[in-house]
């Protein structure tokens, strides 16, 4: 239960994005690792194969001549090279080293002496397993780590308007509550009778209005007529949720637009007194 908290706790705020988008990333790139790897056994494998028939074949001629002419400075350095090339699965690990970009050039160098173009062999192996696959596994991952991102701003979106139209459900249940005749809209008293109402001013302390609050609330979400209709109810304190920001801002909307009716009402007296 601990570790499920703290999983949403990570994956809730937003200073843990980043930590969450890389668990996500791990998690998701499981598979490709899987993959990657199963893909990584088969290319080393075949080309296990291909280096035992054409380079390893070779250095077994090789030691079978320097046997026979004796030189056993030679015979040695070769059996040397048989111990990491010698079998398909030592020719593998060999492989591996050459992949994870150890130190390979001693013994590549060892085994040009006896075989010349064995360098085309190792080197065409860097370019499929170390340039191409990982490369293509790069950008899998990369690519996952991208999808991941999405589904991340998609849920979020999703909640978002999950709680929006919570919000508008609540709010639907307070104006139900508060329109004590029915009628469909709140008439002074009603918006009054409410804030008075032990139940309702619990519901108002919720949504961080006061009882002080009562009256100027009334006058910005009523438009001039003396009642406040269901949009008007809904638009108005959709829009004053949140801090103190955001009342603030819809107070100066409805003083502006205040100002402006009034305006509209002077202005054509003002211009049929300018009128000759």
């Amino acid at each position: 239960i601990r570790l499920a908290r703290l999983i949403r706790v990570v994956r809730k705020v937003p200073i843990f994005r980043e930590a969450w988008m890389l668990i996500r990333g791990l998690s998701d790139s499981s598979r490709t690792l899987f993959w990657t790897v199963v893909v990584i056994f088969f290319v080393t494998y075949t080309f296990g194969i291909f280096g035992l028939v054409m380079v390893v074949s070779e250095l077994q001629v090789s030691l079978e001549f320097y046997a026979g002419e004796g030189k056993t400075e030679h015979v040695e350095r070769i059996e040397g090279l048989m111990q990491i090339l010698g079998g398909l699965d030592k020719l593998m690990y060999t492989l591996v080293q050459v992949l994870c970009g150890d130190s390979f050039h001693q013994f590549m160098r060892e085994i040009l002496v006896y075989v010349q173009w064995s360098w085309v062999y190792f080197y065409s192996y860097v370019a499929v397993a170390c340039l191409v696959l990982m490369n293509l596994v790069t950008a899998v991952i990369v690519e996952n780590a991208m999808d991941t991102s999405r589904n991340d701003h998609e849920q979020q979106v999703q909640e978002k308007e999950a709680k929006q139209q919570r919000d508008i459900k609540e709010l639907q249940h307070l104006f139900t509550l508060m329109d004590a005749d029915g009628s469909g809209t709140l008439s002074w008293d009603e918006f009054k009778d409410s804030f008075e109402d032990e139940r309702m001013a619990m519901k108002w302390m919720l949504l961080d209005f006061q009882q002080e609050d009562c009256h100027e609330l009334f006058a910005l979400l009523d438009d001039g007529d003396g009642e406040i209709e269901t949009g008007e109810f809904f638009d108005g304190l959709q829009k004053m949720r949140g801090g103190a920001s955001s009342k603030d801002i819809f107070r100066l909307q409805k003083s502006i637009e205040k100002v402006e009716r009034v305006l509209e009402e002077v202005l054509p007296h003002f211009r049929s007194r300018s009128a000759p």
